[in-house]
């Protein structure tokens, strides 16, 4: 299940399992997976990512509320629909 994660000035959707961050963007549907733990991961990957490694995503807070889900489903209509956009706008129809 993902959850609405506001890192400051990005709002990402992020869902854990056991190795990774499965991050998506909440605008654009830009997808980036985060390792867990100690990423093994090159400096220049490392500097793109660092407003989601720099957070707990474990134990962020989900902002997803009933006002946040509508916007989100009127945004999505115009993105590309991905397996995992699908599997957000399904969770989103659910908090509604």
């Amino acid at each position: 299940m993902y959850k609405l994660i506001d890192c400051g000035t990005y709002v990402w959707f992020v869902k854990t399992d056991r190795k990774y961050h499965h991050c998506i963007y909440s605008v654009t549907g830009e997808y980036k997976k985060v390792r867990r733990g100690n990423p093994a991961t090159p400096v220049s990957q490392k500097m793109r990512l660092a407003y989601l490694m720099g957070w707990p995503l474990e134990t962020a807070g989900c902002t997803l509320n009933k006002k946040n889900a509508k916007f989100y489903l009127k945004l999505f209509k115009a993105i590309t629909k991905t397996a995992r956009i699908k599997e957000i706008i399904k969770q989103l129809k659910e908090v509604i």
